[in-house]
C-alpha cells in the first residue's frame, strides 16, 4: 500500500513510501488512545522543495488539496513506529549520484543508489526503514546536483507516531520528568560533596554542571594529556627557497640545477626551490579540543567566582576547583594548543568518535554540555528508543512513590541513601546498577535499577544464566526477614486484533482496557523460577529456597481502575502474586499516574507484615509458608551473639557453645540434644532461628577458626541452624523478654524451655 507520494514542481524529485501493514488497524489503535478529533489533525508534513503531497488517509478523513506547497498541517499520521516502510526516491537530470544525508550512519547505510540512465542522469534511491520504538519528527534529507546547477540539499519532514502513547504530550512528559528527576539526583549527590550550593533546594544549571564536572574531570584531563603526548597530525607540503648547504634531500631535477649553478660558480648566492613535508597539528580535531578546554575553563572560573563570592563552601573545596582550572590552563598553553584557535565541531569526525583520547574528550564534552538531555527528532544524536525512556521513567516514578509512601524526603541523607554515579550514562551497556536505600523505622527498603542476579551474586543468585530485571524492590524487616519483588517495564500493549478468545470474552463483558503482552508476564514466572536463596556449603552453592515473592509487569495501559481490577492480569496478583500494573504517563494529571501500583506498594511497604505478604505465596512443591507452632516444653538455646559475628553464624549455619566442665562451659539440661530453637541476641538485636534437630556435634577450636570464628577455648558443642531465615513463634514477644535470669551472666549461653522463657 502506498502511504505517501511527493513530486516536486519540476518533476525532478519524486518520493514514494509503501508498507504492507494494515494502516486501518493502526489508525484505529492510535485514534482509540488519542482523542479522535486530536488524532485527525495530529501531524504536520513539510518539504523544503515545493511540490504536491498525497497521503493514504483513513476513510472517514477528507482528502486534502494537492496544490503545490511546502507545508501540509493538521493531518492524520501515516507513519507508525511499529511498522516497516519502503522508501523510494527518484531523481532525473543529475550530474552525479544523489546522497542521503543523516547524522546516523546506520540510517544512511540502509539506502541503495541505482543508476537507471547514466546519460540522462536518472537515479533511484531506495531503503527499508523501520522506526521501531522511536516516535518523533524524522527528517529525510537528500543532497543532489542537477546538471548545470549547483548542489542542492532538501528535506522532507514528517512525524512518526506510536499507537501506544500520545507522542506529543505523554512522550514529552516522560522526557521532561526524566530530566527533572535526573537533575535532582545529581543535585542530591552534589550536596553530599559540596554543601549548600543552592539556597532553597532549587536545582541550578551551574550546580548540575559542577556535579558532572567533578565526576568526569579526572578522566577528561587524562584524555587531554594523552592527546598532548600523541596528537593527531595532518601531513602538509610547504615550498621553501634555501641555499645548497641548507638542503638535506635532493631530487634529480634539483641536482641538475645544482650542477648548472656550480658551473656558473654561483652556489654561494643561488637559492634552490624545494618542498618540505611536515606534520601540522592545526587540525579541526585539535581545534575542537582547544575549544573544549577554553569553554570548560571559562565555565569553571564563573562557578568558582560565584562560590567564592557567596562564601558557601570551604576553602579546601575551592582550592580543589582552582587546581583543576590551573591544570586546564596549563594544557591550553602547551605547545600543541598554544597557537591554535579553538572552534566547535561543525561536522562528524571519525577521529573524535574512534581515536583514543579524542573520543573520550568528545564524550565528556557532550556530558558537560547536555548531561542526559533527551529530545525529539531522529536526526539528532542522542535520541533514545522509547522503551529505554519508559523503563527509566518507571524506575524514577517508583523511586518517588516509595519515598512518598514512607513519608521520607529525597535528598535527606539520614532518611534516603542514593549514589547516582552510574545514572550519568543510564543507557550504556554496563554492569553497574543504581540503588536507593530508604530507612523506615527498623526496616530497610532498597530499590534497584538494573540489578543482576547470576551464579556469583551471593546468597540470592541463579543456578544457570544471568537474570537482570529492570527494577527490584527489597524490604528487609527488623527481624532479618527479607522480601523481594521484581518489576519489568515493557513499553508494549497487546494489539487489539491479536487477543486470545479468552481475552475477547473478557473484553466484551467489561469496560475497555489495554492488556500487557502475555510473553512479558511469562517472563516474571521465569524470573521467580530462576532466582534462589541459598548459602555455600563445602564451597558449593545451595539452592534452598525460592527468593521472589512477587513479579509484575509495568506497561503503558489505558483503562479506569475498576476495569483494570477485573482483568486477569490484576486478579492474578492476589492469587499467585504475578501480574501487571498499568503505568501510563499523564501530562494533564501526573498525580493520577499508576494509582493501582501506588496502592500495592503502600500495602507491602506499610500495611502488611512479612508473614501476611508470604502466606499466600506459592512455594516449592510440597512446601508451605507458615508460622512456627511451638510446644511449651520445646527446648530453646539462648545464645549471645558476639559483636560482628552475626553474619558468620548465619553463613556457616552454626552456633557453638563451650563444652566440658571448665570456666564458661554451658550447663547442660536433660534432653539438650533435642534443642529445637536458637534465640540469638545482642542488646536489642534479637531473632529466633530453627535448629536442624540432629543434636550437637563436637568441634575443636582449630576447626572453628577455619570457619571464620574466634574461639577462646579448646572444645565446643556446635548446633546446626536449619535456615538463616528467622521464625516467629505465636505468643512469644522476643523484644519484651528478660533473657538474663538470676545469677546468669549476660553473655553466657543457657538452655530453657518455651514455657519458662515466656514467664520471663
Amino acid at each position: 500500500m502506498e502511504v505517501l507520494h511527493f513530486i516536486s514542481v519540476d518533476g525532478a524529485v519524486e518520493i514514494k513510501v509503501v508498507t504492507t501493514a494494515n494502516l486501518e488497524n493502526l489508525w484505529q489503535r492510535f485514534s482509540n488512545r488519542v482523542d479522535k478529533n486530536k488524532a485527525s489533525t495530529y501531524c504536520d508534513y513539510a518539504s523544503t522543495l515545493s511540490g504536491k503531497l498525497s497521503l493514504e488517509l483513513p476513510k472517514e478523513i477528507e482528502r486534502p488539496l494537492t496544490e503545490d506547497a511546502t507545508e501540509w498541517n493538521g493531518l492524520p499520521p501515516v507513519f507508525y513506529e511499529t511498522t516497516a516502510y519502503n522508501f523510494t526516491l527518484r531523481f532525473t537530470g543529475l550530474a552525479e549520484e544523489p546522497k542521503i544525508v543523516h547524522k546516523l550512519k546506520e540510517v544512511t547505510d540502509l539506502f541503495t543508489v541505482v543508476d537507471t540512465n547514466e546519460e540522462k542522469g536518472d537515479y533511484i534511491v531506495t531503503a527499508p526503514l523501520s522506526f521501531l520504538n522511536e516516535p518523533g519528527v524524522f527528517n529525510l534529507t537528500f543532497r543532489y546536483t542537477p546538471k548545470g546547477l549547483t548542489t542542492k540539499t532538501d528535506t522532507l519532514s514528517f512525524r512518526v507516531v506510536s499507537p501506544k502513547l500520545d507522542t506529543k504530550d505523554d512522550y514529552m512528559h516522560i522526557l521532561n520528568e526524566i530530566n527533572t528527576e535526573y537533575n535532582e539526583i545529581v543535585y542530591q549527590y552534589l550536596t553530599k560533596t559540596v554543601q549548600n550550593l543552592s539556597r532553597g533546594g532549587r536545582t541550578e544549571s551551574d550546580i548540575v554542571w559542577l556535579s558532572i564536572f567533578k565526576d568526569v574531570v579526572d578522566n577528561y584531563i587524562k584524555a587531554v594529556s594523552y592527546i598532548v603526548n600523541r596528537p593527531h597530525l595532518r601531513e602538509t607540503v610547504e615550498v621553501h627557497y634555501s641555499k645548497a648547504d641548507r638542503i638535506k634531500r635532493w631530487t634529480p631535477k634539483m641536482a641538475q640545477k645544482y650542477a648548472q649553478s656550480e658551473a656558473r660558480n654561483s652556489l654561494e648566492k643561488d637559492y634552490f626551490r624545494h618542498e618540505v613535508t611536515i606534520n601540522t597539528h592545526n587540525t579541526r580535531e585539535n581545534r575542537f579540543v582547544k575549544f573544549s578546554l577554553d569553554r570548560i575553563s571559562q565555565r569553571l572560573e564563573r562557578v568558582y567566582r560565584k562560590l567564592k563570592q557567596n562564601n558557601e563552601v570551604n576553602a579546601e573545596e575551592l582550592q580543589s576547583l582552582d587546581d583543576y582550572n590551573k591544570k586546564l590552563r596549563k594544557f591550553t598553553n602547551s605547545p600543541l594548543f598554544r597557537g591554535l584557535k579553538g572552534e566547535p565541531l561543525r561536522s562528524e569526525s571519525m577521529v573524535l568518535q574512534k581515536r583514543s583520547g579524542y573520543a573520550q574528550v568528545y564524550r565528556y564534552w557532550l556530558m558537560l554540555q547536555k548531561g542526559i538531555e533527551l529530545y525529539e527528532g531522529s536526526t539528532q544524536i542522542g535520541v533514545r528508543p522509547v522503551w529505554e525512556l519508559y523503563e527509566l521513567w518507571c524506575f524514577l516514578k517508583m523511586r518517588k512513590m516509595v519515598a512518598d509512601i514512607l513519608g521520607l524526603e529525597l535528598g535527606n541523607i539520614e532518611e534516603i541513601s542514593e549514589y547516582p554515579m552510574p545514572m550519568i550514562e543510564p543507557f550504556t551497556e554496563n554492569v553497574q546498577e543504581h540503588t536507593v536505600s530508604y530507612f523506615f523505622g527498623e526496616d530497610t527498603i532498597r530499590l534497584h535499577y538494573q540489578h543482576t542476579y547470576n551464579r556469583k551474586s551471593g546468597d540470592v543468585h541463579t543456578a544457570t544464566t544471568d537474570n537482570r530485571p529492570d527494577i527490584v524492590l527489597t524490604i528487609r524487616k527488623a527481624n532479618g526477614f527479607e522480601l523481594t519483588y521484581l518489576f519489568d517495564a515493557k513499553y508494549r500493549v497487546c494489539d487489539d486484533n491479536e487477543f486470545s478468545k479468552e481475552d475477547k470474552e473478557e473484553i466484551n463483558t467489561l469496560k475497555a482496557a489495554d492488556y500487557p503482552p502475555s510473553d512479558a508476564i511469562n517472563q516474571m514466572h521465569r524470573y521467580r523460577d530462576a532466582i534462589y536463596y541459598g548459602d555455600k556449603v563445602a564451597n558449593v552453592r545451595q539452592h534452598s529456597a525460592k527468593e521472589i515473592i512477587g513479579g509484575y509487569i509495568l506497561f503503558p495501559g489505558r483503562g479506569d481502575d475498576e476495569a483494570i481490577r477485573n482483568r486477569y492480569f490484576y486478579k492474578s496478583i492476589e492469587t499467585v502474586n504475578i501480574g501487571a500494573f498499568p503505568l501510563l504517563p499523564d501530562s494533564k494529571d501526573p498525580k493520577n499516574e499508576g494509582t493501582l501500583l501506588y496502592a500495592h506498594l503502600k500495602k507491602v511497604l506499610t500495611e502488611q507484615s512479612d508473614y501476611e505478604q508470604i502466606k499466600d505465596s506459592i512455594p516449592q512443591h510440597g512446601l508451605v509458608y507458615s508460622r512456627t507452632v511451638a510446644e511449651s516444653n520445646d527446648i530453646i538455646l539462648v545464645g549471645y551473639c558476639k559483636a560482628g559475628f552475626k553474619d558468620v553464624y548465619l553463613k556457616n549455619k552454626l552456633y557453638y557453645v563451650p563444652a566440658g566442665l571448665g570456666k564458661g562451659s554451658i550447663n547442660l539440661v536433660s534432653g539438650f540434644k533435642y534443642t529445637k530453637y536458637l534465640l540469638l541476641h545482642k542488646d536489642d538485636d534479637r531473632m529466633v532461628l530453627e535448629l536442624s534437630g540432629n543434636g550437637p556435634k563436637f568441634f575443636t577450636a582449630t576447626t572453628l577458626k577455619e570457619m571464620g570464628f574466634e574461639p577462646s577455648g579448646e572444645y565446643y558443642l556446635g548446633f546446626e541452624i536449619k535456615s538463616a531465615t528467622p521464625v516467629e513463634i505465636d505468643g512469644l514477644d522476643i523484644a519484651a523478654l528478660n533473657l538474663y535470669g538470676k545469677g546468669k551472666q549476660s553473655t553466657r549461653p543457657y538452655f530453657t524451655t518455651l514455657k519458662e522463657l515466656k514467664k520471663g
